[in-house]
């Protein structure tokens, strides 16, 4: 292996998967120091996010009743035919949460980062992989509660001007008596372990759940006016400028009949709007080009079919490898294959599942959480969490 100039040797162990990099840490220091390494963990990074438009990575199951966690790996799904294959899923041992309270819906991840809620309000960043995990302060939100309907939202991202990993809460309060808009946006430093207010969001968001992450933007659905319900449009929040983006809808969405429910995702590195009209059908649609209206195109369309039944609750998660195949959840409790040629659905059956759960796509990597931002050395702020008592957890994997 000496003979084996560093440059090269670093290129080939770029191309393992985390897992098993986390073994290879331990054969000696030179290979434990190569692996640690600030630049090699973002080269790692890189290519496993490339790889996962292949159809490479893991779901991460969460039991509604227990909130025990499961891995599914996508490569699983895609080694064989659908129609067959009976797909065992593994429970993640390590769970660190359970002393505090009951786990919440998983509301974003990012580079293998999760961001994880309890019902007794305490949040977390966790790398399931490297199993560290740090413990978000509170935000201090100052617009009240009690004058008028409330709505609260986040999102995880990257900042990667300031090499920074960032917590995005927004809070809204409208009245519909005078019809006024109060909001408060609040942007969390890992780098620095403390939040900040920015410049409050102009508009409404309609919709709960996390800010859907593409292009170093949190994106969630809103309306241009506040005492209206309708959508109209995407509003993204650019975590290195800090400034907030407007992306419009398809053009061939308004019209006599508009979607009851609608969801943002991402596939294959493009923003999708999923479109649900009642029990009927679900419509999903592919911004080719981001931010051009022009570019949004109809992905494909699935009805109600004996195999699925009502469609509403369906939610597109990933490509196969081959591209001719997507990934769906269905009403928290299976799995179908979706061919977007020929419009069938296949069931994937998988062995033992919960009885009811939430799904989250996740890449594993090396990113370190006690370093601040995954810059792999900075002293000074690893001092200063730990003084801070902010890392909790921290494991030596054999």
């Amino acid at each position: 292996m000496r003979d084996i100039p560093s440059d090269v040797f670093r290129q080939i162990l770029s191309l393992l998967p985390a897992e098993l990099l986390l073994q290879l840490r331990c054969v000696c220091k030179a290979w434990r120091n190569t692996v640690d390494d600030p630049t090699f963990i973002n080269l790692h990074l890189h290519r496993q996010i490339h790889a996962s438009s292949n159809g490479v990575g893991q779901l991460i199951l969460r039991g509604e009743l227990d909130s025990r966690l499961y891995a599914l790996p996508l490569e699983s799904l895609n080694n064989s035919d659908v129609s067959k294959e009976i797909i065992r899923n593994m429970p993640l041992i390590h769970n660190p949460f359970e002393g505090f309270g009951l786990m919440k819906l998983e509301v974003g991840s990012c580079n293998g980062i999760m961001l994880i809620s309890h019902s007794n309000g305490h949040n977390f960043l966790w790398n399931l992989l490297t199993r560290e995990f740090r413990k978000l302060p509170p935000p201090k939100i100052t617009i009240k509660k009690s004058t008028g309907l409330y709505l609260s939202v986040r999102g995880l991202g990257y900042d990667c001007v300031a090499d920074d990993y960032n917590v995005v809460k927004i809070a809204q309060v409208f009245d519909p008596r005078n019809r006024i808009l109060k909001s408060e946006t609040l942007v969390y430093s890992l780098k620095f372990d403390s939040w900040r207010k920015i410049k409050d969001l102009p508009y409404r968001i309609s919709r709960l759940g996390g800010g859907i992450l593409l292009n170093g933007a949190l994106h969630w659905i809103s309306t241009t006016k506040p005492f209206k319900s309708m959508d109209n449009l995407i509003i993204g929040l650019d975590l290195g400028s800090e400034d907030y983006r407007v992306l419009l809808l398809p053009v061939a969405l308004p019209g006599p009949k508009k979607p009851s429910a609608t969801h943002l995702g991402v596939l294959d590195g493009c923003l999708i709007l999923s479109c649900y009209y009642q029990i009927e059908r679900l419509d999903v649609w592919l911004m080719k080009d981001y931010g051009v209206r022009n570019s949004w195109i109809k992905l494909f369309s699935v009805s109600r079919l004996d195999n699925i039944g009502a469609v509403e609750t369906l939610r597109p998660i990933s490509y196969s490898k081959c591209k001719r195949w997507v990934l769906l959840q269905h009403d928290k409790k299976e799995f179908f294959w979706f061919d977007v040629e020929i419009n069938i659905c296949k069931k994937i059956r998988v062995h033992c599942p919960p009885t009811t759960f939430s799904s989250h796509f996740c890449v594993p990597s090396l990113v370190r959480l006690n370093v601040g931002g995954g810059d792999g050395g900075c002293s000074k702020a690893r001092k200063q969490a730990r003084d801070k008592g902010k890392i909790l957890f921290e494991v030596e994997l054999l």
